[in-house]
């Protein structure tokens, strides 16, 4: 217990300490006017990839040696993944850079509100019409621009590996910008690490106590968003990501 108490306390410091210098930075450069998308990007994934070795996170790739994408893409790039963990965000970051949609109450939270928006964070409130229209549009936005952005189409966190009907919004914004969906499927060894119903306290307790945490994410090839009708687009999205779970799954057990 004195050991599990003594490395969520040094974790917690950690993060903390990393959180607080990104947010610094970038507070600092965008004062200056010299807060371009690069230097966000290189801020943001030097924080992601801090956390996760902060976090003993045992990341194991599919394909194995596969290499971090850069945020700016030579076709509009939309990253979809399946929900399972605050973990994902760090993960998602780190390969891909660029942009995160991620659930409006997120906006409010103590500090990671902040941050998240000092990390170009897009936010949508599912129940709301008029806040899912603004992240459609921004999301068009940062595509056309070339700038990566990844999405969480199931719109919240759950257990185990079904990955549950993915919302069409998002793919709205990939199909008019004629960009591509790059799919992608992430598997926990321990479920310990899934986001439940529960406090982000909580959650975040079970995180920063556990002395490892080994996950596993399999990237797919690009969809093509250009002609497909959106449900199309999005039922052949969401059977794709379900293939990459059960590869990302049994990558675990090798």
């Amino acid at each position: 217990m004195i050991r599990k108490s003594a490395r969520a306390a040094t974790r917690l410091a950690g993060a903390v300490g990393l959180s607080s210098l990104l947010y610094g930075a970038v507070r600092a450069h965008d004062g200056l006017g010299r807060l371009d998308d690069e230097r966000r990007d290189r801020y943001v994934r030097r924080w992601a990839r801090g956390l996760l070795r902060l976090f003993d996170v045992e990341l194991v790739l599919d394909p194995p040696g596969f290499q971090p994408l850069p945020a700016h893409t030579p076709r509009p790039r939309m990253v979809v993944a399946n929900h399972r963990s605050t973990l994902d965000v760090l993960l998602l970051l780190h390969l891909f850079g660029g942009h995160l949609l991620a659930r409006g109450d997120m906006s409010r939270w103590p500090a990671m509100g902040e941050l998240a928006r000092a990390a170009g964070t897009v936010f949508v409130d599912r129940s709301d019409p008029l806040s899912g229209a603004a992240a459609v549009k921004r999301i068009g936005e940062l595509l056309a621009k070339q700038r990566s952005i990844a999405v969480f189409p199931e719109g919240t966190t759950f257990e185990g590996d079904e990955v549950r009907p993915f919302h069409a919004g998002a793919f709205v914004a990939a199909r008019r910008v004629r960009g591509e969906i790059l799919p992608v499927g992430i598997a926990y060894e321990d479920p310990a690490a899934h986001y439940l119903d529960e406090s982000i306290g909580a959650h975040g307790r079970r995180l920063v106590e556990a002395a490892k945490t080994r996950v596993a994410v399999a990237i797919g090839s690009p969809l093509d968003a250009s002609h497909a009708k959106i449900d199309a687009l999005r039922d052949a999205t969401l059977a794709e990501v379900q293939r990459l779970v059960a590869r990302a799954r049994a990558r675990l057990a090798r």
